[in-house]
Formats: C-alpha cells, structure tokens, sequence
C-alpha cells in the first residue's frame, strides 16, 4: 500500500455509479494525520462530482496543497466548471475542504450547501460570501434533474455540523469521515480493488484515533441509516476505499468498534526503564494466557499512541505497569492514558494498574487519570518497589487472576 508503489499514486477520476465519478487525491507527502497520527502508507482525500442533466455537485474536496491537481480530475469529469451548482461540504474540515475556496473561484456559479450548524462555522475557517452559502435541513434534497441529493444529519462524527449525502437514483452514500481508513490508494478505488485486509486495520487505527470519542454518535448514525431505509450500493467515505462488495463488513466493523469488545482481550501497557518493570508483565502476561485471554503487549516507549489506541478499542481490558518518574508516571506510559482521557476511551472497560518505584509511588495519578476517561479499576491496584518483595508478587499475580476471570466471562476472542 505504499505510495512508493509504481502501480499508480496519482490515479486519474473514476466512475463508481452511472454520473458519479471520485475526483479525489492520495497524499504521500504528510508523515502525521492532523499532525498527530503516523501515516506511514499516506492518506487519500475522497472527493466526488455527481454529474446530471442539469448541472453537477461536488461532494467534499480535499487539502489545500492538492487542490490543483483535485480542480483538474473535476474538469476533466464536468468539463466547463460553470456547470457546477453545489458544493457539497459534509464536514467543514480542511482536510475535506481546504480546497473550496479557490474552487468557488473558479465555478462561479456554485454555491455551497451545508448544514445549519456548518452555516455557522464556516466563517471560522473560510472566507466564503454569505450569498454563496446555502443552509440545508436534514431530510431535504436538491435535484440535479435527473439526479437528487438528499442530506442525512449525523451530528458529532466527529464535529458538530457533520452530514452525510445520499444519491437517491444511484444509491450511493457519500459518508465524509465514517467509515474511513488511513492509507492512500495506490492499486484502485474500490474495496475489491485492493488489499482490504490492509485497509480494514487501517480503518480500525482510523476509528480509534479519529471518531473514538463520539462512539455513542457511530451508533446513532448507524441506526438512523437504516431506519431510514437507505438503500446502499455504493458507501462512498472521504478516506480510504470505496465499498461495493464488502459494504456490511465496514459498517459492522465501525459498530462493532463503537462497543466494548465482550471477549477475553487485554492490552498490557508498559513501561521499563532498566529491564526490571519487563519482569512484571511477564508474571501478568503469563498468567493471562495460562487463562485463555488474548493478549498484546505494548512498550509505550516505542509504539506511537496511534496503534495503542487501535488495540485497546478491540480490548475489554487495559493493564499499565509502569515504573515512577521524577515522581510521577513514566512519560510514555502518561502519555497513552491522556490519549485515553482526551478520547474517552474507557466506556467501561476494565483498567488495572501496576506501579514500581524506589521512593515515591505514582499509581494515583493514573488510577485518577484513568477513572476519569471512563475506565472500572480493578483492584488491587499494586505499588510495588523497584524489587517486588514476595508479598508484592503475590499481589501482581491476584491481580492478574482477578483480571483473568472478569475476562473469562466474555469468553475467547475469535
């Protein structure tokens, strides 16, 4: 999936349905995803142009240092841009929208359709003239002629103002931000097209660094969809493949991520500064597996936050060993449970915490930490010094089997 991949990093537009094309980028020049998230295998930036008997609308665009090159795959769909009428802006954010400006310049007879609550942000990010910003109400739909866009509010995935659009004629859901994955397409557009195994771990990291924290909103817009009755042919999300033959797996998978896995999984999340902290996890991985429970194994100190987050969104429980450091927790190791706190991440999984120190113990800070993004401690939470003493181990080891059998009641992980 790299973008070094000679198979094609800038591929040209694509039809997806009959007057539908993707218009949109791959971007393999960012390193970090919001400045945050490693994007080792790039992005892409799905933008789409709906094309009927009496003008055309571009849903979503792309980040501005790709703007050139998205404004030509349009014109080369549209041909003359003042055939364009809509802007579609299904979320304000500049990874999707950062090109609309210098598109409006240029299709001067569009105007940009957006939902109540985006009307009122826009301003914060663009310069877009009040006569060119049209508010759309959830349920309403725009004709094209022959075709009709109808707006779908889906408040919180991931701002306030998200939306998604759904093509009546074509069936295809245009989703922005749900449903999306990191990594840029290099071998094609489409999910049977391309390694979706790749693309589908990808969507998981995605999901846990993106939209974790609005898990409660996945499941509301999930429902909303089909109680509405759409008929989907074609999810069409704003990162990542287009979906034609596997669209319930993806939709499964964003739901299935929006619930605390019932299984017996835990993520160890640890820190060593000399070796010593590595004993202990051995004792509580030992005793999980000897349990039946799945479990990863995460050196803080080398794991970007990123794939942390993605594991503990599969698991039911998250153990943090940890050494103290200049009295408080070890920096890695504090750094994933803010990650945890600013996504919420607990939702009701089970926390235990294990701390080492020589002369002053900092297990409250992270049990504090860690209750408040939402977590159930388990006790014994255990502070230990930096050589436990055989009570201590005795205490690591209760923890570990107390662990073993809350996890035991979900039953093994397929």
């Amino acid at each position: 999936m790299s973008c070094s991949d000679p198979r094609g990093i800038s591929l040209g537009p694509r039809q997806i349905a009959d007057g539908v094309y993707w218009v949109g980028v791959n971007d393999c020049l960012k390193d970090l995803f919001e400045s945050l998230w490693p994007i080792p295998d790039g992005v892409s930036y799905n933008a789409y142009a709906v094309v009927g008997s009496e003008g055309a609308a571009i849903i979503d665009g792309v980040d501005e240092h790709l703007t050139y090159e998205y404004v030509e795959k349009i014109r080369e769909v549209v041909g003359d841009l003042g055939r364009v009428k809509y802007i579609v802006i299904n979320h304000l954010e500049p990874d999707h929208h950062a090109s609309t400006p210098r598109l409006l310049e240029l299709a001067e007879n569009a105007v940009v359709l957006v939902s109540t609550v985006g009307a009122r942000i826009l301003e914060s990010l663009y310069r877009v003239p009040r006569e060119r910003i049209v508010e759309v109400k959830d349920g309403e739909r725009v004709s094209l002629g022959d075709k009709t866009l109808r707006f779908v509010y889906t408040p919180w995935l991931h701002w306030p103002e998200t939306m998604m659009t759904y093509l009546e004629e074509g069936g295809v859901l245009f989703s922005c931000d749900a449903f999306g994955s990191y990594g840029a397409l290099v071998r094609g557009i489409f999910d049977d097209e391309v390694d979706l195994d790749y693309y589908l771990e990808e969507a998981k990291r995605y999901f846990s660094n993106i939209v974790f924290k609005y898990s409660k909103n996945v499941l509301e817009a999930v429902d909303k969809i089909e109680k509405l009755g759409l008929e989907i042919r074609i999810l069409a999300p704003s990162h990542g493949p287009v979906y034609r033959k596997r669209i319930s797996e993806i939709i499964s998978l964003y739901r299935d991520l929006s619930l605390p896995k019932p299984c017996a999984r835990a993520t160890v999340v640890y820190g060593s500064m000399y070796g010593r902290t590595e004993e202990v996890v051995q004792t509580i991985e030992r005793v999980l597996e000897r349990s039946g429970v799945s479990v990863d194994l995460v050196d803080a100190a080398r794991t970007h936050p990123s794939y942390t987050l993605s594991l503990v969104a599969e698991s039911a429980a998250v153990v943090f060993v940890f050494p103290t450091y200049d009295a408080s927790v070890f920096p890695p190791v504090r750094e994933v449970i803010n990650y945890l706190h600013v996504k919420q991440a607990g939702r009701g999984r089970l926390a235990a915490v294990v701390n080492t120190f020589s002369w002053g113990p900092s297990a409250k800070e992270a049990v504090d930490a860690l209750s408040r993004a939402g977590f159930q401690i388990l006790e014994p939470v255990v502070s230990t010094k930096s050589l436990p003493s055989p009570e201590d181990r005795r205490k690591i080891e209760e923890l570990a089997e107390r662990l073993s059998s809350e996890l035991r009641k979900f039953g093994s992980c397929a």
